[in-house]
C-alpha cells in the first residue's frame, strides 16, 4: 500500500511539474498552487496527529494538482477562444466538477453577461464558492460552485484551500479570455466603439472611436467622458447616455463638427456596468439626406418616410402642416399608434387591418387615392388623400414605406355640402307651406356633420333687423340636446344688417371674422361653435328671411362654401317668394294699391315730362344684380327722341328699339336701367303690379298685396326711394269674384311663378315682351340674349325648357 501511494505521489509529482509551465498574461498559476513549504494547517496536523499530517498534505497537494489541471483545461478553452464563447463556457461548466475533492456531489453555475451555464440538478446551498469580475467592455463574469452533500452538524462543506482559489483563479482567467475576444471583436468592427462604466469613464476606446473623437485611447481610458468633452454636457448627448443608463433602452443622436466638416452618428446601448457607444461617420449620408431633404420641401404634397417596422422615419413640412404635428414629435411614431385619429366617410374610426399601410406591408402593392378623416392634435378636423407605397429591397422585401398626403377637405366639404344641399332642393321643390317648409329646412340641415344649429329668422322687407326678429322661432333647431342654442343673441344684429343691406353671406369664425363682428365671434365660440354664419334669403333683391347656422367644423365657411349657402339662399328666397305670390294670387282678400308720383328720380317719369308723351312699362326682368331690362311701349314720341333722353342719363346702359310707329309717333324699346323704378320698388317689397303706365311726367302705379299687410310700412319705404309719390287709393277685393275668364290666366301665373327657375321666367318674360314671338320677329335670339348678358345657345336652351315646362303642368291641371 505505501508502495502504491508512492508511485501515485510521483505521477501526481509528474503533474505538478507539468502544471509549473502552465501561464496566462502575467499569472503564473504554478506559483498560485505550488507551495515549496508545507503550509501551517498541514504542518500543524504532522506534529499533532502523528502521521495524519503527511495524509492532510497529499490530500492537498492532489487537490492543487486537480485546480492546475482545470486551470490547464481553462486555459485550452480561453485562450485565443477558436470555440464560440457560450461553447467554451458550457464545455468548461460541465467539465469542472470532476477536478474537486468530490466530484459527484459538485454542481457549478457561470453567469456571462446575461447568458447563464449551469450542471443538471444545480441548486445554491449554504457556503458556496463564488468570485465575480468585469471585463473592460462591461461584461459581467460569475462563477458559483456548491456542494450537494453538507456536513450534517453545519450544513455546510469543509473547502480545502486550493478549491476556494481555483474558482477565483478560473472565473480571472475566463475574464481575461473574454476581454481579448470582446476587444479583438470590437477591433474587427470598422465603426467607433466607446465603453464607458456606470460613472461614464472611459473603459476602452478602439482606433475609430478615437480618430473620430480625436483623442488617444489610452490617455482617455478611465477619464470621465464630461471632463474630456466639458462642451458636450447639458446638450443631446447627455441626455440620450442618460437615458439608456436610465431606461436600459438604446438611443441614439447625432453630432456635427464644423472644423473637420464631419457629421457622426452615436448609437448608445446599455451594458452590465454602464453604456457602449458605436460611433458612425455619416457625412455621406446627411449630404444624400440634405438632397433629399430639398426635393421633399420642395414638394407640395406632405410626405412622410416609414421604416420596415412602421415607424416615421422623416417629414417635411407639409406633412408636419397636414398631421398637425412638428418631426420632433413623429420622429418614431408608429403608424397605427392610438392618437392617431382617423376614420372614414361615416365617421367611424379606421381599423388597422384596412389601414393603407397596413395594407401596402402585406400585399407589396401601392394604394392610390385613400381618402380619409383626421381629428388633429387641436381638435380641428381635416379631409387627406393618401398615396402609399413601398421601398423594396433586391430580394423583394419591403424596406420602407412612402406616403403621399394632399389636404382634399375644401373638396370633400364641398362634396358633403352638395351632398346637404341636395335634399333641401328637393324640399323646395314640392314647397306649399311657408312655416312647415323652414321647419323641414332646419331639421335636414342639423342632420347632418356640417351643422349643429340652424334656425331662420323672420325679417321685414325695408327695416333693419332687430333682437325680436333674431329670437327662436319654430324653424329653430340642433343637432342634439347638448347644444347650447343661441337665443336672442344682440351680437348678431350687425352681421345681420349687414346681409341685409348687401345681399352677402356674413360669417365669422375661430380664426377669421370682421373687426365689426367681434362681439359675435366672442359670443360664437363662448357657445362652444367654431364658426357662424347668416344667409339672406332673398329674391330680386328683396331679403325675405335670415337662414342662421353654427357649426363645430374647424375650417369651416370658405369661400367656396359662402358661394354655395349664397346659391341656397337665394333658391330659398325663390321660393318663398313663389309661396307669398301665390298666397296673394290665391288669398281670399287682397287689397289693391294705386300709387301717383311726379318725382323726377324715376327714368320713366322724367322721360315722359321731357317728351311730353305717354309709357307703359310692360315688364321689369333683372339681368343681374344691378341691371333691370324694362320693356315699355312709347306713345306720342319718337323713339330716336327716347332713346337720346336714355343714352344721356346716368342710369341707363343700353337702349334697343324693337318696335316703330308713324302715327302716333312711338313704339316698343328695351332699356336698360339700374334699379330706378317705382314699380320695381314695389315688386321688391313682395307687391304685385298690375299696371304701370307714366303720362305727361305723371305715373299711376297699381299693385296688389295680401290683406293684413302693413301698408303704411310699404307705403313709407316707397317714399324713402320717391319722395314726390302718393297713396291715392286702395281697394279691398275678393280675387274669387273676378269673371272665369281669368281662371286659366291665374293658373298659368301659379305655374309660371312656382315651376319655372328665375333664369326661365326672365327668358320667357323677355321674349314676350321682345317681341320675339311675333311674325316677322322684332326681335332676335341673338339680340334678346345680348340684353341678358348670355349666349345665343343659353337663351334658346331655357325659352323651348320653359314652354315645355309651362304648357305640360298647364294641361295636366286642365285635365284633373
Amino acid at each position: 500500500m505505501v508502495e502504491q501511494n508512492r508511485q501515485r505521489g510521483d505521477e501526481e509529482g509528474e503533474k505538478s511539474n507539468h502544471a509549473e509551465s502552465v501561464e496566462t498574461g502575467s499569472v503564473t498559476w504554478r506559483d498560485t498552487f505550488v507551495s515549496e513549504e508545507p503550509t501551517q494547517e498541514s504542518a500543524g496536523t504532522a506534529d499533532d496527529g502523528h502521521g495524519l499530517g503527511e495524509l492532510e498534505a497529499r490530500r492537498e497537494l492532489r487537490s492543487r494538482t486537480k485546480a492546475l489541471e482545470a486551470l490547464t483545461r481553462a486555459n485550452d478553452l480561453f485562450v485565443g477562444l477558436s470555440a464560440p464563447v457560450d461553447e467554451s463556457v458550457r464545455t468548461l461548466v460541465t467539465e469542472l466538477p470532476q477536478w474537486f475533492q468530490h466530484p459527484e456531489t459538485i454542481e457549478v453555475r457561470m453567469r456571462v453577461g446575461n447568458d447563464l451555464f449551469e450542471t443538471d440538478g444545480f441548486q445554491r446551498t449554504g457556503d458556496p464558492l463564488t468570485a465575480e469580475a468585469r471585463t473592460r467592455t462591461g461584461t459581467a463574469v460569475s462563477m458559483t460552485a456548491v456542494c450537494t452533500d453538507q456536513r450534517p452538524d453545519t450544513g455546510e462543506r469543509e473547502w480545502l484551500p486550493p478549491e476556494r482559489e481555483l474558482v477565483e483563479a478560473l472565473v480571472s482567467l475566463v475574464k481575461e479570455g473574454i476581454d481579448r475576444w470582446e476587444i479583438d471583436s470590437l477591433k474587427s468592427v470598422s465603426d467607433g466603439i466607446a465603453v464607458l462604466d456606470s460613472n461614464l469613464n472611459y473603459t476602452y476606446v478602439n482606433q475609430q472611436a478615437a480618430q473620430l473623437l480625436g483623442q488617444d485611447s489610452e490617455e482617455l481610458r478611465g477619464e470621465c467622458v464630461w471632463d474630456v468633452f466639458p462642451e458636450a454636457a447639458d446638450t443631446i448627448a447627455e441626455e440620450k447616455i442618460q437615458t439608456t443608463l436610465d431606461t436600459q433602452s438604446s438611443t441614439s443622436f447625432e453630432r456635427y463638427n464644423a472644423e473637420k466638416e464631419q457629421w457622426v452618428e452615436a448609437r448608445v446601448h446599455p451594458s452590465n456596468d454602464g453604456v457602449i457607444i458605436v460611433f458612425s461617420e455619416i457625412t455621406d449620408r446627411k449630404v444624400v439626406e440634405r438632397e433629399l431633404d430639398h426635393v421633399l420641401e420642395a414638394t407640395p404634397v406632405g410626405i412622410v418616410l416609414l421604416n420596415a417596422e412602421g415607424d416615421i422615419t422623416r417629414a417635411n413640412t407639409r406633412a408636419e402642416e397636414l398631421l398637425g404635428l412638428s418631426r420632433h414629435k413623429m420622429d418614431g411614431k408608429e403608424y397605427d399608434h392610438p392618437d392617431w385619429d382617423i376614420w372614414d366617410e361615416a365617421g367611424n374610426p379606421i381599423p388597422r387591418d384596412d389601414h393603407p399601410i397596413t395594407r401596402v406591408f402585406e400585399t407589396g402593392e401601392t394604394i392610390t387615392g385613400f381618402t380619409h378623416g383626421i381629428t388633429l392634435p387641436d381638435g380641428s378636423e381635416r379631409w387627406l388623400s393618401s398615396n402609399v407605397a413601398p421601398i423594396k429591397t433586391e430580394d423583394g422585401s419591403t424596406e420602407q414605406i412612402i406616403v403621399a398626403l394632399e389636404d382634399v377637405t375644401v373638396t370633400k366639404r364641398l362634396e358633403q355640402l352638395i351632398e346637404t344641399f341636395h335634399p333641401v332642393n328637393e324640399i323646395l321643390n314640392s314647397a306649399t307651406d311657408e312655416e312647415e317648409t323652414k321647419q323641414a329646412i332646419c331639421e335636414l340641415l342639423t342632420d347632418t356633420r356640417e351643422y349643429q344649429y340652424v334656425r331662420i329668422s323672420e325679417h321685414t322687407p325695408g327695416t333693419a333687423p332687430t333682437e325680436s326678429d333674431l329670437q327662436e322661432g319654430t324653424g329653430a333647431v340642433a343637432a342634439n340636446e347638448s347644444v347650447p342654442l343661441p337665443i336672442q343673441s344682440q351680437t348678431e344684429i350687425a352681421p345681420a344688417e349687414v346681409a341685409v343691406e348687401t345681399g352677402d353671406v356674413q360669417v365669422v369664425t375661430r380664426n377669421r371674422t370682421d373687426s365689426r363682428f367681434d362681439r359675435w365671434r366672442a359670443y360664437t365660440l363662448d357657445q362652444g361653435f367654431q364658426g357662424g354664419a347668416i344667409v339672406p334669403l332673398q329674391h330680386r333683391g328683396r331679403v325675405y328671411d335670415l337662414l342662421v347656422l353654427y357649426t363645430d367644423r374647424g375650417e369651416a365657411f370658405g369661400s367656396r362654401e359662402q358661394t354655395l349657402l349664397t346659391t341656397l339662399g337665394k333658391r330659398i328666397g325663390q321660393v318663398l317668394h313663389s309661396l307669398e305670390t301665390e298666397r296673394i294670387l290665391h288669398a281670399d282678400t287682397v287689397a289693391e294699391l294705386t300709387f301717383e308720383s311726379t318725382d323726377p328720380a324715376s327714368f320713366f317719369v322724367s322721360a315722359s315730362e321731357q317728351l311730353g308723351c305717354t309709357i307703359e312699362i310692360r315688364d321689369t326682368i333683372p339681368a343681374s344684380d344691378e341691371m333691370l331690362v324694362h320693356y315699355a311701349s312709347v306713345r306720342d314720341a319718337s323713339l330716336d327722341a327716347f332713346s337720346d333722353i336714355a343714352e344721356s342719363a346716368d342710369w341707363t346702359t343700353q337702349v334697343r328699339q324693337i318696335r316703330h310707329t308713324e302715327d302716333p309717333p312711338g313704339g316698343d324699346v328695351e332699356i336698360g336701367l339700374r334699379r330706378q323704378s317705382l314699380a320695381q320698388t314695389l315688386v321688391t317689397e313682395g307687391a304685385v303690379v298690375t299696371t304701370d303706365t307714366v303720362t305727361d311726367g305723371r305715373a299711376e302705379v297699381v299693385c296688389e298685396v295680401p290683406l293684413g299687410t302693413d301698408i303704411g310700412s310699404l307705403v313709407t319705404r316707397v317714399q324713402e326711394s320717391f319722395p314726390e309719390t302718393t297713396l291715392v287709393s286702395k281697394r279691398e277685393y275678393t280675387p274669387a269674384a273676378k269673371p272665369d275668364a281669368h281662371a286659366v290666366g291665374r293658373m298659368l301665373g301659379d305655374i309660371f311663378e312656382t315651376e319655372l327657375t328665375d333664369r326661365q321666367q326672365q327668358v320667357l318674360r323677355a321674349a314676350m315682351y321682345g317681341g320675339y314671338f311675333h311674325s316677322p320677329r322684332r326681335s332676335t335670339a341673338t339680340e334678346i340674349a345680348d340684353a341678358l348678358s348670355l349666349t345665343q345657345s343659353t337663351f334658346s336652351y331655357h325659352l323651348r325648357n320653359a314652354q315645355q315646362t309651362l304648357f305640360e303642368r298647364l294641361f295636366d291641371r286642365l285635365q284633373r
